[in-house]
């Protein structure tokens, strides 16, 4: 899994911009182990694990531990909620030790959390957990803050099952290609990785193929619209045929017919 990790730009008083774009290796001073965490386990249970914290820089860094929900729109895209909003965070069932710590240059320091499994809980549940570093001062009166995160995924082996179905398939012509635009749905209780492809198809023969963007992340309940590009097509009437592979025993599939005109 892709690390998280977040830069924010800070004036002497005020916040002043957040880039979402990758850091100079000058700035990248912290890194986290495991970026992705499963923890596989029973309702009602207390589970304690590490995640290790690393500091790569050549100078002290202070890091301070938070908890955070987080969502995955339909674009890939995070949205950041406080602990124990969602209806499946395990926001307000994890303690971490330590909260706050310092990390001498090239070291690493293991950070405990002990999770509380509700006697109820189904599926899977999940969470990140936040490291962010004390604002490093800069030229130009600006200080750089370096945020990383792990996210925490806890399931019930017992409960959990995948599921999914695409729920419309549509085209879109524009200046760059055809786009094929698939709704998917995870009917499941748990996240789930897409791979797949869309087929076209005029009078049976086949007059394009198109992957889809591999490892595409569908949180559990959520929704994801794939956005395949293929080429321009000659005006006429096709056939649109979406496989989507979510892990799951076999493929779904769906169906369009459009007219190029």
């Amino acid at each position: 899994m892709r690390t998280l990790r977040l830069i924010r730009t800070l004036g002497t008083s005020a916040v002043l911009g957040l880039a979402l774009a990758a850091p100079s290796a000058a700035d990248i001073s912290v890194d986290v182990s495991p970026a992705k965490y499963e923890l596989q386990t029973q309702p009602g249970k207390t589970e304690t694990f590490p995640i290790t914290v690393r500091n790569t820089s050549s100078a002290a860094v202070h890091i301070v531990a938070s908890l955070s929900d987080y969502a995955v729109g339909p674009t890939g895209n995070y949205a950041f909620a406080p602990p124990g909003k969602s209806p499946f965070s395990l926001g307000k069932d994890i303690s971490v030790n330590p909260r706050e710590f310092d990390i001498e240059p090239g070291s690493f320091t293991q950070v405990r959390f002990s999770v509380d499994i509700p006697a109820t809980a189904s599926g899977e549940y999940s969470s990140l957990v936040f490291f962010t570093t004390r604002p490093t001062r800069k030229g130009g009166g600006l200080s750089i803050v370096e945020r990383i995160a792990s996210k925490i995924y806890v399931m019930i082996p017992e409960s959990t099952h995948i599921g999914g179905e695409i729920d419309d398939v549509k085209t879109q012509s524009l200046g760059d290609g055809q786009h094929y635009l698939v709704d998917f749905h995870n009917t499941g209780n748990a996240h789930v990785y897409l791979s797949g492809r869309v087929e076209i198809k005029q009078g049976g023969a086949v007059v394009d193929r198109v992957a889809f963007p591999q490892g595409m992340l569908v949180e559990r309940s959520g929704k994801r619209l794939i956005d395949a590009l293929g080429k321009k097509l000659a005006p006429g009437s096709y056939s649109v045929v979406a496989l989507v592979d979510y892990g799951g025993p076999n493929l779904v599939a769906g169906q369009a017919n459009i007219t190029v005109r």
